[in-house]
């Protein structure tokens, strides 16, 4: 078989393993961008960010050992937790954002291997932004998950 990235099936199991999840039972789960009107209250969306200056994925992959037969695959896959309540409720949405995180950390706690699919899995970095609109106050917490991998070959 030729040479692959794990990035692909990584994606997957973790879609999998969330939407399995208990913690995420009424939120609604995409994997990547959808093409949808739907307007979930609560979202998290799953190697898409939701801004379309943010990379889904970032990635690099370096030789490992002397045999050169596979390479150590190292990235982030970005994701969303967002969340939009009726009214001017901020810290309930700000709460409900980081409750979806925490969940997404749950998950990795439980299998941080995915399944097999990589080495590690951890949650990375995050950031928040929460603001009032129209329909009332957004939270999304934007987050990497960050993978240690074999590349396959």
């Amino acid at each position: 078989m030729a040479w692959f990235s794990r990035v692909p099936d990584t994606i997957d199991a973790l879609v999998a393993s969330v939407q399995a999840a208990p913690e995420f039972e009424g939120v609604t789960v995409w994997d990547g961008p959808q093409v949808s009107k739907a307007a979930p209250q609560r979202m998290l969306t799953i190697g898409f960010t939701g801004d379309d200056m943010d990379t889904d994925v970032d990635s690099s992959a370096l030789s490992e050992g002397l045999g050169g037969r596979i390479d150590r695959e190292q990235f982030t896959i970005r994701c969303a937790a967002a969340v939009l309540i009726g009214g001017v409720k901020i810290a309930e949405a700000r709460r409900q954002a980081y409750a979806m995180y925490a969940g997404v950390g749950a998950v990795l706690a439980r299998d941080h291997k995915l399944g097999g699919a990589v080495m590690r899995a951890r949650l990375g970095t995050h950031t928040l932004r929460h603001t009032q609109t129209s329909s009332g106050a957004q939270a999304v917490v934007v987050f990497g998950v960050d993978c240690d991998a074999f590349t396959g070959r």
